[in-house]
């Protein structure tokens, strides 16, 4: 049986959700603004946007630019964030980058980038590219440098590429160290098993 204090933390999402749509239906009707429908008025046009072609080839192409969006910032973010955590040199070059362009809001961004990139598919992916990968670059980082430098030694010392040593910075120690256990413990008894194989060959 459930306890009400766990019950109540694995329905907090769903009552957060009901009391946001019960403060805009609240405010909706306190408005009384056309431009403002209520929460009601907005679920019931679900099922006819959903059933409009037009509507979901939109909801397709703004989902396409997320895509899009993350995939780019997931292949640029992280390996610049590994980087700067393992390297202080291209840590003190990003830096002073990252930090004055964090703060700005990347929707600010918009009219500057639309002027440039013009009002196409470009200029938005942008904004979402800007707007997803400087939070995956710090977090990438921080987490690049919370792992201990003896760590790496570890790796190094079970036979971990660089590459490897540089994605492992990143996870767990736990982790790190117990990938190359295992590894080390996979090619031992590779070796084993061939020097056993041999053996019998020889008798």
């Amino acid at each position: 049986m459930i306890a009400p204090r766990g019950l109540l933390s694995k329905l907090a999402p769903l009552l957060a959700c009901l009391g946001l749509l019960g403060l805009w239906q609240v405010a909706a009707l306190t408005l009384h603004s056309d431009s403002f429908p209520t929460a009601w008025q907005a679920l019931r046009e679900i099922p006819s946007i959903l059933g409009d072609r037009e509507s979901l080839i939109n909801i397709a192409a703004s989902l396409r630019r997320m895509a899009v969006g993350l995939s780019l910032a997931v292949i640029v973010a992280i390996p610049l964030g590994l980087m700067m955590g393992r390297s202080s040199g291209v840590a003190s070059f990003f830096n002073p980058l990252l930090m004055v362009t964090y703060p700005v809001p990347k929707a600010a961004l918009m009219p500057i980038i639309m002027l440039w990139l013009g009002v196409g598919d470009t200029s938005k992916t942008l904004v979402i590219f800007l707007g997803v990968s400087l939070p995956i670059i710090y977090h990438s980082f921080q987490g690049a440098k919370a792992v201990e430098e003896k760590m790496l030694w570890s790796g190094a010392a079970m036979g971990l590429s660089a590459a490897q040593r540089l994605v492992g910075r990143r996870q767990h120690p736990v982790q790190c160290a117990g990938y190359g256990t295992e590894r080390y413990r996979v090619r031992d008894d590779h070796h084993h098993r061939r020097d056993g194989h041999h053996a019998r060959r020889g008798l």
